[in-house]
């Protein structure tokens, strides 16, 4: 799960697909926080600018790489539980 951080307040709770929908309409600067795969919160500097998605304090500020993301999250509970079958 997401939240996300800006000048208006927090939003939590988000999946990756809400959060890419809720960004996709933002213009601005963002702060997202999520678990990693280890169950530590990490940080995403985030600015959005004509819907397009880039990551500040990066060399180069570098777009977003979502298939990245996807793989950085710390599985949930039903993510788990499938990873646990396929591991079988």
């Amino acid at each position: 799960m997401f939240e996300i951080w800006d000048e208006r307040g927090r939003e939590h709770g988000l999946t990756l697909p809400q959060l890419q929908q809720r960004l996709r309409d933002y213009q601005g600067d963002v702060m997202v926080r999520y678990l990693n795969r280890l169950g530590l919160p990490s940080t995403l500097f985030l600015t959005i600018h004509q819907g397009q998605v880039y990551q500040r304090f990066k060399a180069d500020t570098p777009r977003l790489d979502w298939s990245w993301l996807a793989q950085a999250m710390h599985p949930g509970p039903s993510q788990q539980g499938i990873q646990a079958m396929t591991a079988s």
